[in-house]
């Protein structure tokens, strides 16, 4: 499904872009510069295997990298990895820590006891591949290296805090290995890996304080986020509740019951009601008494007799806000009903609440280029979200956030890119980052936001 943006000098049309939700996934990561000895790590397992070359190579880096940054960050130097590197197959023996190489499957940990990595190399890492591109296996490696890192620096936390540093201690290595070379790693290969972060997130509605916790989509790509974007010192602050922890509960029997997901009319028809009312109240905040416009009209059209905006035809396109007729338009046939089924009904309102963004900095004048002004409508989509969670109006609004919601919310702005959105509109990072600053920050946050 191909989902094209128009943007004309005068700014006639401005769409959010929905795609394919399977990332592009980029070519194999090239080393370049000059990389570690790969040939000096020892692995048990086929190291032939390609999913395995890669694993050794970030390997490498890794052991490089810790060495280099441990005595910095805690004043003493790194022990290497003692107890091996075991990459489970057909055939294999059981690694330590387990009692048959069956407990590997769909699987990578460490084990502090023994002090080793072992990983499926036969199903986890070439499915993760498969849909997420090469990066992730790096990243996936990286991750178990921070939780060697808390074992060598004696951190104690809740297991939810545990998990989370070590996704952030996998985003500072991701930083050092584009910056250095290590790996190229385009902003394709970022969100793609980043898409494989948010698939391994809990379940809905697992507690904060469950031993099993990982944490949710939206915790763990904003602690990876939080690594790539400050560095190791950042997650070496890492306490429990610090960074906060979003684990919501579900609202109520039928919401657990529907997982969360309401009907998709139910998301179209009325999801566009509540963004009037949020902007009916927050616009006067943000504007010291201006009352709010309420957008002109909704069209929720069949691509085959797509709408005109101004005197251009909306043909080919299936989400969009019409500056000159201010309208919100979407494929109410093919795209959206696709979002909904493989995103999820918040990936659908989330995308509609990008649009009212882009209708409220309209509003406002916002005179940015069309990259900033995405980025601060996904900010504004999060602040949005945020008033759901907050239930700050209560009097006019019983719309609520189900478990698994805010991760839908992300992505849908992560992997719903058409071809070039990322040139125009910023890389799926860079729109998850601007989201998460809203939903954490307010709306307030987002009207003079730069990435």
């Amino acid at each position: 499904m191909k989902i094209k943006i128009m943007a004309t000098a005068a700014a006639v049309l401005m769409v959010s872009a929905c795609g394919s939700p399977k990332p592009e996934i980029p070519s194999q990561p090239q080393q370049k510069g000059s990389p570690p000895d790969a040939g000096s790590i020892t692995i048990e397992g086929d190291a032939s295997e390609p999913v395995n070359q890669i694993a050794i190579r970030a390997i490498a880096d890794l052991e490089q990298y810790w060495g280099e940054n441990f005595p910095e960050l805690y004043g003493e130097d790194f022990e290497p990895i003692s107890g091996g590197y075991y990459a489970i197959a057909d055939g294999s023996a059981a690694p330590p820590c387990t009692t048959e190489p069956e407990e590997v499957a769909g699987n990578a940990f460490y084990c502090g006891s023994e002090d080793v990595v072992a990983w499926d190399a036969k199903y986890l890492l070439p499915d993760l591949q498969s849909r997420f591109g090469e990066f992730v296996i790096p990243v996936v490696m990286a991750h178990e290296f921070g939780h060697a890192v808390q074992a060598r620096s004696n951190f104690t936390a809740r297991t939810v805090t545990r998990e989370l540093q070590a996704d952030c201690f996998a985003g500072a290595w991701a930083r050092h290995a584009q910056d250095d070379g290590v790996f190229e790693v385009t902003s394709s290969g970022l969100d793609s890996a980043l898409a494989g972060v948010l698939d391994l997130r809990d379940n809905p509605g697992t507690a904060k304080t469950d031993p099993d916790a990982h944490g949710s989509g939206f915790d763990r790509v904003g602690a990876f986020q939080d690594g790539f974007d400050n560095g190791l010192d950042r997650c070496k602050e890492y306490r429990d509740d610090e960074p906060m922890v979003l684990a919501l509960p579900f609202n109520n029997i039928a919401d657990a019951a529907a997982e969360g997901n309401a009907p998709y009319d139910s998301i179209v028809n009325g999801v566009p009601y509540d963004l009037e009312d949020y902007w009916t109240q927050l616009y006067p905040e943000l504007t010291g008494g201006q009352a709010w416009t309420p957008v002109a009209g909704l069209a929720a059209f069949d691509p085959a007799d797509p709408p005109m905006c101004g005197d251009q035809s909306a043909e080919g396109y299936s989400l969009f806000y019409c500056v000159p007729d201010d309208y919100v338009g979407w494929d109410n046939v093919e795209t959206m009903p696709e979002v909904y089924r493989q995103g999820g009904d918040y990936a659908v309102s989330t995308l509609l609440a990008t649009q009212y963004g882009l209708a409220a900095l309209t509003r406002l004048g916002d005179e940015s280029d069309e990259k900033t002004s995405t980025l601060r409508a996904d900010c504004l989509a999060g602040g949005y979200t945020a008033s759901v969670i907050l239930h700050n109006r209560a009097e006019t609004s019983s719309w609520s956030i189900s478990p698994g919601d805010l991760d839908e919310g992300i992505k849908a702005l992560l992997v719903f890119r058409g071809d070039g959105d990322a040139e125009r509109q910023g890389a799926g990072t860079d729109r998850v980052r601007a989201f998460r600053e809203g939903v954490i920050n307010g709306a307030e946050s987002c009207l003079d936001y730069q990435n």
